[in-house]
């Protein structure tokens, strides 16, 4: 895909492939002169979307200018805050359960730095695999005070030591914990085994499996995700994890554990005697001796040996020393992790410095808000300095899968925050509200932030610019819901004693609003025409009706008709103007979850496993309905009481 043949005029397309790679299917396109046309036309309406926000005579100016009047006119000097912000959170150790030999850690980091091939090919640092086998295996990112790498080193030298360390985490069904007779979220090892060895969940992964995937419940999905840990944790513990070793003549560039899958290479003379063969009954004594000496030397000497190995028979397909350092540094950091915290402490004191400047508006709170904004800002920083390091270490844009787009999204809610609402402490509010919400929802179990390949559709310069537009969009329009559920709040606390000031307030944040939203309009018509135009270049067609590009297009009409109340009679009004960006909201929704995780279409490339609906979800629907329910009864209250 995206290597278009052109023959006399016609342009030939790879639309599609059969599942085994083994036929394709194309399209053919013979329409240069209106292709022309259609791209003049696209980058005439691109200059006048951008237009929108430097032109004098549009919405966005006079929203802007009306900001600026407010602010002149209800400028506050604020007294100094103080707020401790801590960027690192310990994970509690069951002290009763850790294991009693424990790997050096400066031998552990050691470890960390070499190379692996994972079973996509990608080669990567033993300590990005190691987080990953920690977080699918506890959904942690450290454990009893271990980094992952001393925890996967000590199942692979120790297996039966760690067979009885509470590693696994559970879900929440009761039938699985009755299967395996525990009670603990943290489970050993050896409680998914009977006395006899055998595997107590044999029975329902076996029908799992068998279960067709539509029809698979909660049970099945549980069964199958902990029989995969179980495998994973089986992996460690064999040593078949440490693909560390290429084979020097291997043209295919598959690398070997210690413990090959396949028994033909052990017959292989080049096996024979080979660093393959001799390592493992070298490294585990190496190990074991540290362990009981403390001393760490011939551990550490032999996995320098390996990494020179490396070097000399991996050739030009690993990657740069500049690369390794930059991931190392991006675990190291876990930027995105630590700012979903971050963005919690700032979002309270944006909130306190708020609701400070409604009820005591004598109060002094200027020096506060500089310091919380320079906060933001440093937060910002980081989180693109995260972005960036991710960009470079994959080598593509970050915003191709479910993880990537979800940290890109909490980047331009924190864009949009300090371009339309830096001089608004309810706009920051629910700007780091948002933000680390996005990025704790990141976090979970269900996104995997592993950096995994391109397939072959999105390898092409448009991803960086079509869903960077479209993903960005998401950002924007959800800052301007938040803003919307904030202002629906003050009109129910709005009394006859701050009502003024509560609804100057109101005011100025449905301004800086509306002005979010229209950049965030801007940016989804941008961004779903332009991918119309990507659509052409990859597949011959600009638009197909496929079920990403319909909801993207009402998405569209959606903000277009919220943008436009204001000339509708009955539609008029901050109350009318705020519910719909609320619930305007679900299009996008809609749009990036329903679609990715629920429909099939062109853009399932995207999706992930698909993830039944949390029961929140629901409770979160009624709980923002009565919430408008209520602001309008107080809102009407208060106009009935102003016209009086």
């Amino acid at each position: 895909m995206n290597n278009i043949l052109d023959y006399d005029g016609y342009r030939f397309f790879q639309s599609s492939y059969d599942p085994d790679e083994g036929g394709t299917y194309l399209s053919v396109n013979h329409d240069a002169p209106g292709t022309i046309i259609s791209y003049i036309g696209y980058a005439l309406l691109t200059l006048g979307l951008i237009m929108v926000f430097f032109s004098k005579n549009t919405r966005f100016a006079q929203l802007s200018k009306n900001l600026k009047n407010m602010r002149n006119k209800t400028e506050q000097v604020v007294a100094a805050m103080l707020v401790g912000f801590f960027l690192c959170f310990a994970t509690a150790a069951h002290a009763e359960n850790a294991p009693a030999t424990v790997i050096d850690k400066g031998h552990a980091d050691k470890f960390g730095k070499l190379l692996m091939q994972d079973f996509q090919g990608r080669f990567k640092p033993l300590n990005t695999f190691c987080n990953e086998v920690l977080r699918k295996l506890a959904k942690k990112e450290k454990l009893y005070g271990l980094s992952s790498e001393q925890i996967v080193i000590g199942m692979a030298a120790n297996p039966k030591e760690w067979y009885h360390v509470p590693l696994i985490k559970l879900g929440h069904h009761e039938e699985i914990r009755n299967i395996l007779g525990v009670k603990e979220d943290l489970v050993k090892y050896s409680d998914f085994f009977g006395e006899n060895g055998e595997y107590k969940m044999r029975e329902a992964a076996r029908q799992a499996y068998n279960t067709p995937q539509r029809d698979r419940g909660v049970f099945e999905k549980e069964v199958i995700k902990l029989d995969e840990k179980i495998n994973i944790a089986s992996m460690v513990f064999s040593g078949r994890f440490m693909k560390v070793f290429p084979v020097p003549g291997d043209t295919t560039h598959t690398w070997q554990s210690a413990v090959p899958d396949d028994p033909a290479i052990l017959e292989n003379p080049a096996y024979k005697g080979s660093i393959i063969e001799l390592f493992y009954p070298a490294y585990i004594p190496a190990l074991k001796l540290g362990v009981q000496n403390n001393d760490w030397s011939m551990a550490d000497k032999i996995i320098t040996e390996l990494g020179n190995y490396q070097q000399r028979h991996g050739g030009d397909i690993l990657p740069s020393n500049g690369k390794i350092k930059a991931e190392l540094l991006l675990n190291q950091l876990n930027v995105f992790g630590r700012l979903s915290g971050f963005y919690s402490l700032l979002s309270l004191l944006f909130l306190t410095l708020l609701f400070t400047g409604v009820f005591k508006p004598d109060l002094n709170l200027k020096m506060g808000g500089k310091i919380a904004i320079g906060l933001l800002v440093f937060g910002f920083l980081m989180h693109t300095i995260g972005l960036g390091l991710r960009w470079y270490v994959a080598g593509r844009a970050p915003w191709s899968n479910g993880y990537e787009s979800m940290i890109y999204i909490g980047w331009t809610t924190t864009l949009a925050g300090l371009l339309f609402g830096r001089k608004s402490f309810g706009s920051l509010a629910a700007t780091t509200v948002l933000a680390a919400v996005i990025l704790m929802v990141a976090g979970m179990s269900y996104l995997d932030p592993e950096i995994t390949p391109l397939v072959p559709v999105l390898k092409s310069y448009w991803l960086t610019i079509h869903v960077s537009l479209e993903a960005g969009s998401y950002g924007f329009l959800a800052l301007g819901a938040i803003i919307g559920v904030l202002n629906l709040v003050f009109m129910i606390v709005a009394n006859k004693k701050n009502s003024e000031n509560v609804y100057r307030i109101i005011k100025e944040l449905s301004w800086t609003s509306e002005m979010t939203l229209i950049g965030g309009l801007v940016m989804v018509s941008i961004g779903t025409y332009l991918g119309g135009v990507w659509a052409n270049e990859s597949w011959g067609r600009y638009w197909g009706w496929d079920a990403k590009e319909t909801w993207a297009l009402v998405t569209i009409l959606v903000y277009a008709f919220i943008l436009h109340m204001r000339f509708i009679p009955g539609f008029r009004g901050l109350y009318a103007f705020n519910v719909s960006t609320l619930f305007g909201w679900a299009s996008v929704m809609m749009t990036y979850f329903g679609v990715n995780y629920y429909l099939s279409g062109l853009h399932s490339y995207a999706a992930g496993d698909p993830v039944p609906v949390p029961e929140w979800v629901y409770w979160t629907v009624a709980g923002l309905t009565v919430l408008s329910l209520v602001a309008w009864w107080r809102h009407r209250a208060y106009r009935a009481e102003n016209k009086a």
